[in-house]
This record gives C-alpha cells, structure tokens and sequence, in this order.
C-alpha cells in the first residue's frame, strides 16, 4: 500500500503530530505492507500566502508561479492508494502551512482528480479546536475528490497519560483497520445530498468563468459532467439529487437575475 503523508506540524515527524501519524503507520504496517512518502508543508516554499492570481483556474496549475515547489507534493498525492493529513491545532484551526498548502490547490476544487482515494484526518492540540481544523480539511480534500474514512483528535499532553493513551492506541488500531479496508475494496461511498450540491455548483463555477479561461471547461468536457450527476459512474441516491437540483436551480437564477444577495451571517 502506498501511502502518502502530508503533515502541517513545525516539528515534523518528531512532534506530537507526527509521533501520532507514526503510530498509525506502524498500525497499517502490521496488517499490509506499505510504502511511505511525507511532505512537510513547513519545508514547501510556497511564499506567505497565495497571491490570488487565478493563473492556475485560467491557465492550469502549471501557471501558478509556485508550481514547481509543490510538485513533490501534487505527485505524492497522484501516487497515493491512501492519504494521511495531519495537522496541530493552532488558535482553533488548521496550522498556517496547512492551510497555505489547501489554498494552493485551489485549482482541484475545480478540476478534482482524486476521486476513488480514501484519506485519514489526524490532529492534536493542547486544547479545543480538533473540530475546526478536522471539518476543515475534510471539506478541503473532499472537494479534491477524496472521502474521509476516519478522524482522530487527540490531545497531545493528555498522551503521557496511560488511561488516556490506551483508548488514543484503539482509535488508532481501528483506523487502521479502516484504512486497509478502504484500499483493499476500493469503493467510493455514495454521494451525500452536501457533495451532489458541491458538484453542481463547481459546474455552476465552470460555467460561469468560461470567458476567463478554457481550461476548466475542457476538463469537464473531456470528462462528461457537464452532462452529469456526479463526477464518477457510482450511484447516486435520487432525492438527493433532486434536491441539489432544486439548489442548483436556485443559485443558478440568482446568479442570472442579479438577485444574489452578499453574506450577512
């Protein structure tokens, strides 16, 4: 099994964070053999922040201007059979190199590749915060295509306590499980009502930039979904996705009619 490891955490492998991916590889190793491969978001150089130039929506991503520092990391996720996404958690989120690395695949939330993959969400904090930065970054890679077949939250001092890191070791044996699992069947789960409404409003997105760019729109076309329900041939349940019709509908005339309203929480 070829795992791929992308971890957020300033001390890599040797932090909390990394201590608790290590252990769940361990599990895995003892149920299947693996080959592991890990970037360290800290060590991508992908500047400060995204400069939001959109190149890499308009043009591909080969236009982003910080494409080659993150080409390990695109062919480690193409290479993967499954993913592992850990991050600490900082001021209730996701790390900053974490979440510079999400906004620099921004492009997949148009062009998603990376459906069929499963992927495990690991976090640790010293407090509160692993629901944030866990629905986080299931939202993130979601939209690229993978589907979460396990989460774990762990709180990183609370490790040194053996009643506390005897159920952290089950949650971690179980995960593993889940893992193998997921890879040896190599089933994609059925579309919920959330994700057929993503789809339909990513077509909504490609549709409505076509004049800034060709790039999106010859994606979706090579692959057929703008004739589409979803974006692979696994079923998808029929009132979900009437209602995500009724929403595309919605958005769709909103959007025509000028009547779309700005957020006001």
């Amino acid at each position: 099994m070829r795992i791929g490891v992308v971890i957020g955490s300033g001390n890599g492998m040797d932090g909390a964070t990394g201590t608790l991916v290590q252990s769940l590889l361990d599990e895995v190793a003892t149920r299947t053999e693996i080959e592991v491969a890990v970037v360290h978001t800290d060590d991508l150089d992908l500047g400060p922040s995204c400069p939001g130039c959109l190149n890499c929506m308009t043009a591909g991503e080969d236009a982003c201007p910080r494409a080659a520092a993150a080409a390990g990391a695109t062919a480690l996720m193409d290479a993967a059979d499954l993913m592992v996404f850990a991050t600490p958690v900082h001021s209730f989120h996701v790390s900053a190199s974490m979440k510079r690395f999400v906004d620099h695949y921004a492009y997949l939330i148009h062009r998603p590749r990376h459906h069929g993959r499963p992927a495990i969400l690991i976090s640790t904090a010293a407090g509160a915060g692993h629901d944030a930065a866990l629905g986080y970054l299931g939202e993130a890679i979601r939209r690229w295509g993978f589907h979460t077949v396990g989460r774990l939250g762990v709180n990183g001092p609370g490790l040194a306590k053996p009643g506390y890191r005897s159920k952290v070791d089950d949650a971690l044996r179980s995960l593993a499980a889940d893992a193998v699992d997921a890879v040896a069947s190599g089933a994609e789960p059925t579309p919920t009502t959330k994700d057929l409404i993503g789809f339909r409003v990513a077509r909504l997105l490609v549709q409505s930039s076509r004049e800034d760019g060709p790039v999106d729109e010859q994606y979706w076309r090579e692959r057929g979904w703008f004739e589409a329900d979803w974006f692979t041939d696994v079923r998808v349940p029929a009132l979900p996705n009437r209602l995500a019709a009724l929403v595309e509908g919605r958005i769709r005339r909103a959007i025509e009619q000028g009547t779309a309203k700005p957020y006001r929480g």
